[in-house]
C-alpha cells in the first residue's frame, strides 16, 4: 500500500486522534497556532500542523490537518513556505478548487504582508516548466491567475 492510499485508508472517516496513529512513526504534530516557518507563525483555523516526509507531495490538506513535506519544502525561500501552507489551508475555507485555494493564499499572504509584489518572481521560478495536473492548471497560467487575485 503506498502512502497516500495508506493515508486516506487511515483519515478516511477516522477522527483527528485516530488518524494521527495511522501517521508514520516520525510524524511531528503540532497543535492549532503552534507551528512556524522559518519562525514566521502559521495557524490554520482550529487545524494542527504535522510534519511528516510520509506524504507523496509537498503539503496536503486532508480535512483534518495541514500536512508538509520537509523534505520536500527544506529548501524553499521562506515566503515560498508561507504560500504553500496558505494554499493548504485555503482548501478549508474555500473548498477544492485549485484556482480558489491559489487566490485565497495569495490575497492572505497581501493582507498579512508576508506576500509583497516583488514575490511573483519566486513564484514564476518556482511554477516555471510546471505542465500542471488534472487538478492544478500548468504553472504560468496558474501565476498569472494569482497576480490578478492578488490585484483584486
Amino acid at each position: 500500500m503506498n502512502t497516500r492510499s495508506m493515508w486516506r485508508t487511515c483519515s478516511a472517516g477516522a477522527t483527528l486522534i485516530a488518524a494521527v496513529f495511522c501517521l508514520p512513526a516520525n510524524a511531528q504534530v503540532y497543535g492549532p497556532g503552534q507551528f512556524s516557518m522559518d519562525g514566521v507563525p502559521v495557524s490554520c483555523g482550529g487545524m494542527p500542523t504535522v510534519v511528516t516526509a510520509g506524504i507523496p507531495d509537498m503539503a496536503m490538506n486532508d480535512g483534518q490537518a495541514i500536512l508538509l513535506n520537509p523534505m520536500s519544502m527544506g529548501g524553499l525561500p521562506t515566503v515560498l513556505k508561507l504560500f504553500v501552507y496558505a494554499h493548504e489551508c485555503g482548501h478549508s475555507m474555500v473548498g477544492p478548487n485549485e484556482v480558489a485555494a491559489d487566490c485565497w493564499a495569495i490575497r492572505t499572504g497581501r493582507n498579512q504582508g508576508w506576500f509583497p509584489p516583488q514575490a511573483f518572481q519566486l513564484l514564476m521560478t518556482f511554477f516555471q516548466g510546471n505542465p500542471g495536473s488534472f487538478r492544478h492548471p500548468p504553472g504560468p497560467d496558474r501565476v498569472r491567475n494569482m497576480m490578478i487575485c492578488y490585484q483584486s
